[in-house]
């Protein structure tokens, strides 16, 4: 039979927004680490079905923002140093490979769209205000990776840099010091222009070494102070 519009396909893109929705109140701040999230409850302020909440949560739970509990509950991932530090290592890896490929595969188009992904960098670091440099940071990622041509690596990347804005939120974790975050930018963003494959890899490899050192610090404070609490008295 033709003519008829699949109402699955309809479920899915209710699901999608269910999901994007839910997504930016995690991401934000609004839902915590550890946030109960009841089915009806998000139905009902939705003003969506259940199984529409369910396939959802599913989403969300294979991005790593929400965790399904014995089969039946759902409630926001957990966050923490070592969390942050496993994502910020497994993004240096990602980011290196993307750069190298960007710098082999970039077009005379992409270069310009990375040159202006860079100047609204410098634009919002002159606001000074935080969330405005971080969306400006996350997008140029998004356009250098975009510029590597590889699907997966394009899906995966959007699904790590959602869980580290989450981590980022709930930790603490502030962005360096922006001069110095510019000049690692700017850098990086020349080597993939100018072809340098091998200088670019290394730079978004790099990229965050000061904030990956400064994780695995915390993080090896926090287990060992996990530690001592578990120890008898």
């Amino acid at each position: 039979m033709t003519g008829l519009e699949s109402l699955k396909t309809q479920d899915r893109l209710l699901g999608n927004q269910a999901a994007n929705s839910i997504r930016r109140q995690i991401v934000n701040g609004i839902m915590p680490p550890g946030h109960r999230l009841l089915e009806t409850s998000l139905a009902a302020s939705l003003e969506v079905s259940r199984g529409t909440i369910r396939s959802a949560l599913m989403q969300l739970t294979t991005e790593g923002l929400v965790s399904q509990v014995a089969f039946t509950k759902w409630e926001v991932a957990p966050a923490s140093v070592y969390e942050a530090w496993e994502l910020y290592t497994l993004r240096a890896t990602l980011e290196g490979l993307a750069a190298r490929l960007a710098a082999e595969r970039a077009t005379p188009e992409s270069r310009v769209q990375l040159e202006n992904a860079y100047a609204e960098l410098e634009r919002a670091a002159k606001t000074e205000i935080r969330e405005e440099i971080i969306d400006a940071d996350f997008n140029l990622h998004r356009v250098l990776v975009g510029m590597s041509g590889h699907g997966r690596l394009v899906r995966e990347h959007e699904k790590l840099i959602q869980q580290v804005r989450f981590q980022m939120t709930h930790i603490g974790l502030t962005a360096r010091d922006y001069s110095h975050l510019l000049k690692d930018h700017r850098a990086l963003k020349d080597a993939v222009v100018k072809g340098d494959a091998e200088k670019a890899a290394e730079l978004a490899a790099s990229h965050n070494s000061a904030e990956v050192e400064r994780l695995l610090a915390d993080s090896t404070s926090e287990r060992s102070a996990e530690t001592g609490r578990q120890k008898p008295g």
